[in-house]
């Protein structure tokens, strides 16, 4: 594990933001990303460590396998050589041998070089993904005229994948496999679910809150006052009862501009920006309905 951690830290030295990791923290980042070593590669130069990929395999109920990479680095004196076509093609093996019928990953705007790369081995940029913050308390206004009887479960992260409009097919981070010790927020309006939230809270070691982490907010698609949602869920998990901690939102697609306008308007602010990005490698299957009753 050492020679891995080592890997990653030179894979990423001199990057666009701080990767370096305490060992616990990589090995939890391992298990709450659902990272596998055995579809994973390092590469060395003699015994030394210069370069890693890491990725992982989801499936899910509907048939569809997803495969993610989750950091590809080179240390710097090996990056423009084209050591980094060789650890897409480990990955993309990797993918196929899975069974996978998509591939995803994310990369820094900045990082031209590498996001030509993806794209010659088929990735498509999909979207932009911001990730979000503020340590300022988080206030919401009622609007006159909107119904605000809503209701909220508190629940597990899986309690979301039940819902009618749960969407699996969004950035790998911003799934609720990927919130391990975190929790769901449900929203409902006359007994319908209409919003989700996935948070996880953060606490010291002398058990005190000092960070609140949004995985995913989203309405239901047909829900008329999507703007009265957001901002109760938002309300809801980020609560100014909570205190000045940090709050942050990851991934956010920077396609959703109402949610981006209502965070912005409260005042977070963008830390950084990736592109999220998909490459489809097989048909994914038809999902299968049961037979109509005669």
């Amino acid at each position: 594990m050492k020679t891995v951690l080592e890997a990653w830290e030179k894979g990423f030295e001199g990057y666009y933001v701080n990767m370096t990791l305490p060992m616990a923290a990589f090995i939890n980042r391992m298990v709450n990303e659902d990272l596998q070593f055995d579809l994973s590669n390092i590469m060395l130069d003699g015994d030394r460590p210069v370069g890693i990929n890491l990725n992982g395999i989801r499936k899910y109920p509907e048939g569809h396998v997803t495969g993610w990479n989750g950091g590809i680095g080179l240390a710097p004196e090996y990056r423009g050589k084209g050591f980094g076509k060789l650890l897409m093609e480990e990955s993309l093996k990797a993918y196929r041998e899975a069974g996978a019928h998509q591939a995803t990953l994310e990369a820094f705007v900045q990082n031209v070089g590498a996001i030509k790369l993806y794209e010659k081995f088929g990735y498509v940029v999909q979207d932009k993904l911001l990730f979000l913050s503020t340590s300022e308390p988080v206030y919401f206004e009622t609007e006159a005229g909107i119904d605000t009887t809503y209701t909220a479960d508190l629940d597990l992260p899986i309690a979301v994948s039940r819902l009618p409009f749960y969407n699996s097919r969004t950035a790998w981070q911003t799934q609720w496999q990927s919130a391990k010790g975190g929790l769901s927020l449900i929203a409902y309006l006359g007994g319908e679910p209409v919003g989700y939230a996935v948070f996880k809270q953060n606490y010291n070691i002398q058990g005190e809150l000092v960070s609140i982490m949004l995985y995913r907010l989203e309405v239901q698609p047909e829900h008329a006052n999507a703007l009265q949602v957001h901002k109760y869920l938002l309300g809801q998990v980020f609560d100014p009862g909570k205190g000045a901690v940090k709050k942050t939102v990851i991934s956010h697609e920077g396609s959703q501009k109402e949610l981006v306008n209502i965070l912005t308007g409260l005042g977070f602010s963008k830390e950084f920006e990736l592109v999220y990005m998909e490459n489809e490698l097989a048909p994914a299957p038809v999902p299968t309905s049961a037979p109509a009753a005669e």
